[in-house]
């Protein structure tokens, strides 16, 4: 789902939305909405930041540390809106009930003026990525983890 700029809407418009979306994960069971981030987190390189100024004896050093912690701030306050919404809804019988819910769910969002697409296997991949392992650098994921390395036929000497 791409979520809008609350900003730029008035009260009122960002109420009917807020209704909107209520009305839409109320309509089906099991419709779940999920808040991931999009970009890397930064609290573990901030508690690290954080920890070394408390111990840190020279000046000159706590005064780097203390510029790396400001800039790391200053980005992740940059990125404090990159955020995706998913919906996830469950569906448990049969291909033919997942397309169904799924159409109704596309159904669901453009008739109540939001904006979405089904994902794709590599957006699949990416959310797993940024979720597991706080991954967003990364371009290209395997499907099976060191696949790009082993071409069928090709013999790889370091490989044992």
């Amino acid at each position: 789902m791409q979520p809008d700029n609350l900003a730029v809407l008035s009260e009122g418009a960002v109420h009917t939305k807020i209704r909107n979306l209520t009305a839409i994960l109320k309509s089906l069971d099991g419709l779940e909405m999920a808040c991931i981030n999009s970009r890397e987190n930064f609290d573990s390189n901030k508690h690290f930041y954080k920890q070394r100024i408390s111990e840190e004896k020279s000046l000159k050093v706590r005064e780097i540390l203390e510029q790396e912690l400001t800039y790391l701030d200053r980005v992740q306050v940059q990125m404090a809106s990159a955020r995706e919404f998913l919906l996830v809804a469950r569906a448990k019988n049969s291909q033919e009930e997942v397309l169904a819910v799924i159409g109704r769910v596309e159904k669901l969002l453009k008739d109540n003026g939001f904006n979405g697409r089904l994902a794709r296997k590599e957006d699949l991949k990416r959310i797993l990525s940024v979720y597991f392992i706080q991954n967003i650098t990364q371009v290209y994921f395997d499907d099976i983890d060191g696949e790009r390395y082993v071409k069928e036929g090709v013999s790889h000497p370091h490989i044992i």
